[in-house]
C-alpha cells in the first residue's frame, strides 16, 4: 500500500469523525462504513466521543463541497474531475444535478481497493455517473482521463484536495499545467495548497519530520496563489480555513492577516479560467 493510499484512509477517518457529530457540517456514510469495517476500535471510539481533532479537515471538506455544488448548480457544468480521489464519497452523498459525470483519478491500487470496498458493502448508490480512472498524477494521467471519456471541449470543475503538497513544486506545476491544457473557458479549479512559510515555521518542524518518517513528506508550497494561477489564465479567490463561517466554534488555528510573514497557512482556492490565451 502506498503512503498516499494510507493518507486516503486517514481522510476517511476524519470524515467519519465529522459524520458522528451532532453539529456535523456534512454526513459521509461511505467514510463511516469504511472505518467501521477497517478500524472497528476507532469506529467505536468516535461514535461514543465525537472528536474535534479533525475540525480543520471538516471545514476544508465543507468548503469544497460548496464550491463544487455552486459550479454545477449556478454555472451548469456537468463534468467534474477529482484528482487523488482516495475514498472520497462525494459521488454518493452530494445532491448532483441530472447529467453530471464525475471522474475519480487515483493510483491503480487505490482505485482497485475502492472498487472492492464498494462491491462488498453494497451501501453506496452513485448520485451521478462516476468513472474511476486509474492513473498516477506524476505520469501521463491526462491520456488515461481522455481514454475514460473525458471531453476537453466541455467546461470542467476540477478538485485537487489534500494532494498537491505531497508533490514536488515541479510536479505541482506540471499537474496544474495539464489541468489548464484540458480545460475549456469557464472551467473551475478548486484546490488546496500550503504556503512556503509553513516549511520554515519552528512549530511545524516536528510534525513535518513525523510525516517524512511515515513516508508521506510534504514537498511543496506556494507563497502567492493568486499570482501563481493568474499566470496560467485563472482568476483565483483564496481563503484560509479560519476565514470561513463554518470554522466558528471549531478548533481551527487562527492566522495573522495576509502580509504577515512567518505564518503557516493553508490556501483554499476556487479559480475560474478567464484567459484562454494565457492558458494556451
Amino acid at each position: 500500500m502506498s503512503s498516499l493510499t494510507e493518507t486516503a484512509h486517514w481522510i476517511a477517518c476524519a470524515r467519519a469523525a465529522e459524520s458522528f457529530r451532532p453539529d456535523r457540517l456534512f454526513d459521509d456514510p461511505l467514510a463511516v462504513e469504511f472505518i467501521r469495517r477497517t478500524a472497528p476500535d476507532l469506529y467505536t471510539e468516535l461514535r461514543s466521543a465525537p472528536s474535534s481533532r479533525f475540525d480543520t479537515l471538516a471545514v476544508r471538506t465543507k468548503f469544497f463541497d460548496d464550491c463544487l455544488m455552486r459550479a454545477v448548480s449556478e454555472s451548469g457544468h456537468r463534468q467534474v474531475v477529482v484528482l487523488a480521489a482516495g475514498m472520497d464519497g462525494r459521488a454518493f452523498r452530494l445532491p448532483w444535478p441530472e447529467g453530471v459525470t464525475l471522474y475519480e483519478v487515483d493510483l491503480p491500487e487505490a482505485v482497485e481497493e475502492k472498487a472492492g470496498f464498494l462491491a462488498s458493502c453494497g451501501l453506496a448508490t452513485d448520485r451521478c455517473s462516476r468513472v474511476a480512472v486509474p492513473a498516477d498524477l506524476t505520469a501521463d494521467w491526462p491520456s488515461a482521463l481522455l481514454d475514460a471519456g473525458f471531453r476537453s471541449e466541455l467546461p470542467t470543475v476540477w478538485l485537487a484536495e489534500g494532494v498537491l503538497y505531497y508533490l514536488t513544486e515541479d510536479q505541482v506545476d506540471a499537474v496544474v499545467g495539464q489541468v489548464t491544457e484540458l480545460s475549456s473557458p469557464g472551467s473551475v479549479l478548486c484546490l488546496e495548497q500550503v504556503n512556503t512559510d509553513l516549511y520554515r515555521a519552528p512549530w511545524m518542524r516536528e510534525w513535518l519530520q513525523q510525516m517524512r518518517d511515515e513516508g508521506r513528506p510534504w514537498r511543496s508550497g506556494v507563497a502567492d496563489p493568486e499570482t501563481w494561477l493568474a499566470h496560467r489564465g485563472w482568476h483565483a479567490v483564496v481563503r484560509e480555513p479560519c476565514d470561513l463561517a463554518e470554522a466558528t466554534g471549531r478548533l481551527v488555528p487562527r492566522t495573522p492577516p495576509r502580509g504577515v510573514s512567518g505564518a503557516a497557512r493553508t490556501w483554499l482556492v476556487r479559480a475560474d479560467l478567464v484567459n484562454a490565451t494565457a492558458a494556451a
